[in-house]
């Protein structure tokens, strides 16, 4: 079977360099961060992508099973990348936990399928993909295309419903947030063309999602240029909107800083085993809620944390200008409640063990 002439397939190869030197010129940048990284690497996925759908509409795999080689992992990252991508331009602050790598569980999966069907034989690839090129799915691989289509439907069309609540709470971008809306509305479109097509051999079907996906890159990057600050933007307007709903609107917040660090300096509130969030609430006049957003917001920590911190560095203290003070006792007179938690702790925030800590700081005074 023919499954395309090479001049329909050409504007696909294109998108697929035009991505990767989209992908190129995000890292390529002076001081690439996080997002750049994150935008390159979705870039990358594309151009695989986009490369594996020219090289499926030309009947290359079967002949040559490298053309389609990470076609099915950049489908499976896409989706995630994507997802962390806009995470981060809204919530700057946020810190991924190595937990959010279960995100990429499909693509690893693919990853390691992929690898292993390329390190078989020829022959046995050979006749595998032609199964799949010249009838309805049969075999194994089929999963993979399968798996694919809906982990990146599942997450296109979860952005989807984001940029739907964007659209109606955020008015000075609204043009370009419709846009957003119809690029994701159209990749849904492109995915279940090409699994469609693909998996059901309609030709005219595959090709569509092959072009489409190619209008899309090229719109993203058309987009990119003409609206160059349109992320920085959306950023500042979902700020305005979170501080309007903020507990801390009409809170004078520098005078609860001041407070907060009198408490802390001069009193030394956190010697307390017993002090808790609702206890500290109270002193400084807040709610609880209140006063877990001050310190999740302005300080950048959690309860725990920030009064932690401050008992760790006032046991640093003890425990070299008091050499002869007991460990367990100056866990409790820093206001930690056990000596395991108190280990812990400490090890978390200075790398060693009180007694390790002071051994260390006072043998230069011994030596």
């Amino acid at each position: 079977m023919v499954w395309s002439i090479q001049a329909i397939t050409l504007p696909i190869f294109f998108a697929s360099g035009l991505a990767l030197l989209l992908a190129l010129e995000q890292v390529l940048r002076k001081k690439p961060n996080t997002a750049n990284l994150l935008f390159s690497s979705i870039f990358v996925c594309c151009a695989i992508i986009l490369w594996g759908a020219g090289a499926v509409a030309n009947s290359l795999p079967p002949k040559m099973p490298l053309t389609i080689y990470l076609f099915f992992t950049a489908i499976c990252c896409v989706g995630p990348l994507y997802y962390f991508y806009f995470t981060l331009l809204l919530h700057p602050e946020k810190r991924f936990s190595p937990r959010s790598l279960i995100h990429f569980i499909p693509a690893f999966g693919a990853f390691c399928a992929e690898t292993g069907f390329q390190m078989l034989p020829l022959e046995f690839k050979t006749a595998w993909l032609n199964e799949m090129f010249v009838q309805p799915p049969r075999n194994a691989l089929m999963v993979l295309v399968v798996i694919g289509a809906v982990h990146a439907a599942a997450y296109i069309s979860y952005l989807l419903k984001m940029d739907l609540g964007l659209v109606w709470n955020v008015k000075q971008v609204k043009n370009e947030l419709r846009g957003m809306l119809v690029i994701d509305v159209l990749a849904i479109l492109c995915v279940v063309a090409l699994y469609i097509g693909f998996t059901f051999k309609i030709l005219w079907l595959f090709h569509y999602g092959g072009l489409l996906l190619t209008v899309l890159t090229v719109s993203v990057f058309l987009g990119y240029n003409r609206y160059p600050g349109f992320l920085q933007l959306l950023q500042e307007e979902f700020e305005k909107k979170r501080y309007e709903k903020s507990s801390l609107t009409h809170v004078d917040v520098s005078a609860i800083n001041e407070s907060l660090h009198k408490l802390i300096a001069e009193e030394k509130i956190y010697t307390d085993c017993e002090l808790n969030l609702a206890g500290l609430a109270d002193m400084l006049s807040l709610s609880p809620h209140q006063l877990s957003e001050f310190l999740n917001e302005r300080v950048q920590t959690d309860f725990r944390s920030f009064i932690n911190s401050f008992r760790v560095e006032e046991a640093k203290k003890l425990l070299v200008q008091e050499p002869d003070k007991n460990v367990l006792t100056i866990c409790y007179d820093v206001g930690f409640g056990s000596k395991s938690t108190f280990n812990n702790v400490f090890k978390k925030e200075t790398g060693q063990t009180p007694t390790q800590y002071r051994e260390s700081a006072l043998s230069p005074q011994t030596a």
